[in-house]
This record gives C-alpha cells, structure tokens and sequence, in this order.
C-alpha cells in the first residue's frame, strides 16, 4: 500500500475503523428495537431507516458533485457523531427511550448514506485506472476484517452496555473527522459552469438521476450489480428461516465428527466461515490470480459464488452447506475487486459521486428486494426458489459477461472520459 496516494490510505484506515464501530451496532439494532417496540414497529421503523439512507445517497451523491468532497464528508460526520452521542444519553442511566433513539439512527442513516458514494468517489479522484484492482482489494479486505472485529464487539457489549458502545462509537466518528479535517485534502473542485448548472431549477436532481440511468452500460451494470446483492441476502433472509425451520434438532457435521449443529446454528458456522475465508485469504488468492485476465477472474468468480449459493438455498446437509459456502468465498473474493474497478472506470469525472450514489441505491433495492423471497417461502417450495436464485445469478453472470466484452466496454470508458 505504499504506492498508493496518502489520501487513499488514509481513507484505506479510516473504512476499516468506520466498519468496525457500524458492525458493533448496526446488527443489533433489530434486537433492540423489537425488544423495546415489538416486531411490528421494527419493522415500520427499519422501513423508515432504510428509506432514510436512501434520501441521503441521492443529496449527498449530487450536492458533492457541485460542491466538493471534504465539505460533505465533515458535515456528515459531524452529524454521525452528535447522532450516535444523542442515542448513547437516550439510553443512559436515567432510562430507555426507544423512539428518541429512532429519531436520532434516522440522522445517523440518512447521514451514512449522504457520505458512502462521496468517499467512493473520493477514492476514485486520486487513483489511477491501474491500481484500482489493487486498492478495492486492500479496500474489501479491511472492510470484512472491520466487520468481523466489530460484529465481536458488539455481541459481548450491546446488550449489557450499550451506553458505552455508542459513546465509543461517536468517540471513532469524532476521530475520523478530526483526521479528514487534517490531512485529507480537496479532491474535486467543480467548474464555476457545473456548480450553477440546475442550481436554480425544479426537479434538477431527479432530471440528473435519470439522465444517467440513460447510460446503459451503466444501467445494465447496476441492475448485474444488484442481482448478485439478492442472491447473497438470502443467507439472512430466506435462507437463514429455512435452516431454522428444516433443521430444528441438533445433528452431526459429518459420521466421523461428532459435534452437533442445528439450523440456526449452522446460519452463524456460514456466516462465520465467510468472514474468516474472506479475512485470511483474500491478499492470498489474489497475488496467486494476479496474472489472470480480469474477465476470465470475474466470470469464474461469479460463477462460484452463485453456484455456491445456489446450493446454499436448497441443501440441508451441513458439510454440503459448508462445502458450497467455501466454494461462494471464493467466488466473492475473486469478483468484488473487478467489479469495483469497472464501476470506478466508467464513471465521468463531472459526476463521480452522483453515480456512486446510483450504485448505493441499486444495493439497497437488491437487499430489500431479497427479503421478498422470505414472503415467496409462503407460496412455493424450497425447489422452485433456489431455480429462482439460480437464474437471477445465471442472467447476472450472462449480462457481465456481456458487458465485459472488449467493444462495450471500450465504449463505455469512452462515454465516462467524454
């Protein structure tokens, strides 16, 4: 990492750190909130945080574009920090207050998805095509170390003490600002011509939205994009139930070792393999397929993972399941990074984080459109949904392999510099 522009490093640092104190949270909150509300209101308010991050995607991707990096990237963690501080005394000594802790993760939401497409595009504006295969690599590895590290966190301290978990929380928020503040620079300065443009106008920023959703090799992109995000949410959301209920009594891994698993508990043994594969062998595997073609990587790479899952769906046999997630890993480790770099290619210059904010939106609509699947369980069988999850990876494999090719994406990269 020694090459990279001192900004992406520090970016590098500062994501593993924010992706650490999210995941000691985040996760949690459902618990909390159906624990204090009820099942009911959770999910009206989840509904309400996700549509929360939404908002925030579509101004902070569009303002930045007109305005600059730094500015909205301080003013979004600022309001991070005042939000996980105000939670942290809605839950003090003196009493719980579910509701006035909605209020203040609707801030933090709605905030976290204002500055994740400007640091995307920061990141973008100060590196170069070549070692961006590189830097989202370094990128998705400290991403799923935060993660892991985090997630450990936060189930030894939420329940029991959550006042101290948000402070620390804000306490890192307040860290990261001070050092974007400090040593991150400008990284964008918009033309007097793009900072008026529309200003004045109605409706400019859904105009600008849907003028870029007329570049189809973008489009299509997202739609690829958020195709494999349903497949993937499956292990949370339909997935996860059909373990619990097909798998409601302890039985053994394999007949040589004895150790016992049920349904829910094999949901963590995968999800926990995952992490582990992705955090121990992702510099690894990639300096072995270094000297690959990046098409030939990520179409393998797509393939294993939605094979991987596709059996993930259907099977209920545990050292099958584990088999199949180790094969997924593998996959996802293989595309993310390619997949990450032709985003960052094809983007133009003028409007780095207003298309960033698109692809933000795309994940989000494919984990909401993943939970679906959970209501579809109701109506047919486990076969008929895992052809369903075989052939949303199968179309999403066929449109990159598409979009890969030489003529597209030559003319993609043509429209993204013009």
């Amino acid at each position: 990492m020694r090459h990279f522009h001192p900004t992406i490093r520090i970016r590098l640092f500062l994501q593993f750190i924010s992706s650490l104190s999210t995941m000691a949270v985040l996760p949690y909150l459902i618990i909390y909130f159906s624990g204090q509300l009820g099942n009911m209101i959770t999910g009206i308010l989840f509904i309400c945080v996700m549509f929360s991050n939404v908002l925030g995607s579509i101004l902070g991707g569009y303002v930045s574009d007109r305005i600059g990096r730094k500015k909205i990237i301080v003013l979004a963690e600022l309001f991070i920090v005042l939000g996980y501080t105000g939670a942290a005394l809605a839950n003090y000594t003196w009493g719980t207050f579910p509701y006035v802790t909605f209020v203040f993760f609707i801030v933090i939401q709605f905030s976290n998805g204002m500055v994740n497409p400007v640091y995307q595009a920061l990141v973008i504006d100060v590196s170069s095509p070549n070692e961006r295969k590189t830097i989202y690599t370094y990128s998705y590895w400290l991403r799923n170390l935060g993660v892991a590290i985090g997630s450990i966190v936060g189930a030894f301290l939420f329940m029991n003490h959550l006042f101290l978990l948000l402070i620390g929380v804000a306490f890192t928020t307040m860290l990261s600002l001070l050092i974007t503040l400090l040593f991150i620079k400008e990284t964008y300065r918009p033309s007097a011509k793009q900072t008026k443009s529309k200003a004045n106008q109605p409706f400019s920023i859904g105009k600008e939205y849907l003028h870029i959703l007329k570049h189809r090799f973008f489009a299509i992109f997202l739609l690829s994009s958020s195709m494999i995000i349903m497949v993937e949410e499956q292990l949370t959301n339909y997935i996860g139930v059909r373990l619990a209920n097909e798998i409601p009594e302890p039985v053994s891994i394999t007949n040589i070792v004895s150790f016992e698993v049920d349904g829910i508990n094999l949901l963590g043994i995968l999800k926990t393999e995952n992490t582990i594969i992705i955090v121990c062998f992702t510099l690894l595997l990639m300096k072995i397929i270094k000297s690959w073609n990046e098409r030939f990587t990520l179409m393998t790479g797509l393939f294993l993972f939605f094979v991987g899952y596709s059996v993930i769906s259907f099977s209920t046999s545990p050292l099958l399941l584990l088999i199949a997630m180790l094969i997924a890993s593998i996959g996802e480790m293989m595309y993310i990074p390619i997949q990450q770099t032709i985003l960052a290619n094809i983007v133009p210059d003028y409007a780095r984080s207003t298309y960033m904010a698109l692809y933000s939106i795309a994940v989000m609509g494919g984990v909401s459109v993943a939970g679906v699947f959970l209501m579809m369980s109701n109506w047919f069988s486990p076969v008929i949904l895992t052809i369903i999850i075989s052939w949303i990876g199968m179309t999403s494999l066929f449109l990159f392999f598409q979009l890969t090719s030489k003529k597209a994406f030559l003319k993609a990269e043509h429209k993204a510099v013009g």
